[in-house]
């Protein structure tokens, strides 16, 4: 959900209704006297038939080049997607009833779902006893930086709520309106995205006592670092900033001092297995997808639910045969590698369909906004993640049969190494986002003219 700039006109917006907002009274129809009963030859009147604007269901266009997700305010979320009751209004009830709209298992503690950090959790368990305005996640690519922040925001705002279950049921699904998360639009955040977070924070929470505001990619701030320090040094009491990041490099080391550092480890193959495992996936494919996954959370499920990973890492086994050194024979091999690289979009997809889908049931459960503009932004991001993976599983396929083979001596120690860093650098150049096909062929040109295997004499 997105974080909306005040209303320039200074009018205040309408109180958003949800289901929170209604009496269980007010959603039977009256009883109607026999007086009353319309008959059956009687015409409907002018006044109560529906209003076009009435019937329609306008959702609020996305920001521009701004993927965020949260809400300023409840009243701008709810009051575009709630109907209009044809009735008079009832009182209001008050938003933090504890009776849930909903008959499901309670979800529990949310750090719980926290796999493999064990020293981060017991950190973040701590820090609920007494929150502090700003927190800084640091660890890898895959190791759960974004999962953990929206849970570790879902107990912060279940600690202030009478109704913690619904907070945390929001806040994993990132329907929450005091929860924006904010990820970066192209290689780094934007002065504007900064901007943004620094308009939220100064204003008040829609429906809880606090606002969380998550940060992802802060470590690519750059010159925009400078925008969030003053916000990050003294937020209001009401907001929290969660920074996260890979690394703390020189653009941000003045805003990672205002934060209580929390490192987060990539997970361990055993880690990945267990938890693959504990979700119903068979033991030898957890495992093998456990190995594959170089750590990430996120690649591990994926790969764990495609059945053709198996035979994409056997064509890319089988590459490096096929090169002699042209570029006729580099830009079939380039073909084929990408080729792999589209079937294994085809399961995020799925899971992106899913998604969608389950966004838009909670949105009309709870009465928040669905934002699908900005879901469908993440979406983008998380398909462009998984080629670059896919394609940095492939090019890590090629390492390791080169180091295979400079092992059994079918490669002298000088083109094992001239071949590694071949990859090395067509790693780095997609890493930067460089054209995925020319990438590929200069490898595979620059690998065909170097030895091919064969026994060293």
């Amino acid at each position: 959900m997105s974080e909306a700039p005040p209303d320039e006109s200074g009018s205040p917006e309408p109180e958003a209704l949800s289901l929170f907002d209604l009496d269980s009274a007010a959603l039977a129809p009256p009883p109607m006297s026999p007086a009353s009963e319309p008959s059956a030859a009687s015409e409907p009147s002018p006044a109560s038939e529906p209003s076009p604007a009435s019937e329609s269901s306008a959702e609020p266009e996305p920001l521009p080049a701004v993927a965020i997700t949260g809400a300023t305010s409840a009243g701008h979320a709810g009051a575009e997607e709630s109907p209009a009751p044809s009735a008079a209004p009832t009182p209001a009830r008050d938003q933090h009833s504890p009776s849930p709209p909903v008959d499901e298992p309670p979800v529990g503690n949310l750090l719980d779902g926290i796999v493999g950090q064990p020293l981060a959790v017991d950190r973040l368990r701590s820090a609920l006893e007494s929150p502090l305005p700003a927190y800084l996640f640091v660890g890898p690519a895959g190791a759960g930086l974004r999962d953990a922040a929206c849970r570790f925001a879902g107990e912060l705002l279940a600690a202030t709520s009478a109704t913690p279950e619904r907070e945390r049921r929001l806040a994993l699904a990132d329907q929450h309106p005091d929860l924006l998360v904010i990820d970066r639009v192209g290689p780094a955040m934007t002065a504007q995205q900064a901007r943004d977070a620094v308009r939220a924070a100064a204003i008040a929470p829609a429906t809880n006592e606090r606002k969380v505001i998550v940060l992802c990619d802060t470590d690519r701030a750059g010159t925009t670092a400078p925008i969030l320090l003053k916000s990050v040094e003294e937020p209001p009491p009401s907001s929290v900033f969660l920074l996260l990041a890979e690394e703390v490099n020189r653009s941000m080391e003045t805003l990672a001092s205002r934060c209580v550092r929390i490192d987060f480890e990539a997970l361990s193959e055993t880690d990945l297995t267990g938890l693959l495992v504990d979700q119903g996936i068979d033991a030898d494919r957890a495992a093998f997808s456990a190995r594959a996954a170089a750590g990430s959370i996120d690649r591990a499920r994926l790969l764990a639910s495609d059945d053709a990973a198996a035979a994409r890492i056997e064509t890319w086994s089988a590459l490096r045969s096929s090169l002699n050194g042209t570029a006729s024979t580099a830009m079939v091999a380039a073909d084929t590698a990408l080729a792999a690289v589209e079937q294994a979009t085809e399961p995020l997809e799925a899971r992106h369909t899913a998604e969608r889908a389950e966004a838009d049931e909670q949105a009309e459960l709870y009465g928040t906004n669905a934002r699908r503009g900005a879901i469908d932004e993440r979406h983008r991001r998380e398909l462009r993640r998984q080629q670059i993976d896919e394609l940095a599983m492939g090019l890590g396929v090629l390492s390791a049969q080169i180091r295979d083979d400079a092992g059994a001596g079918k490669l002298s120690p000088g083109e094992a190494a001239e071949a590694l860093t071949t990859v090395a650098d067509a790693a780095e150049a997609l890493r930067f986002n460089a054209n995925a096909r020319l990438a590929l062929q200069r490898l595979f040109v620059r690998l065909g003219r170097l030895s091919m295997p064969s026994p060293m004499g």
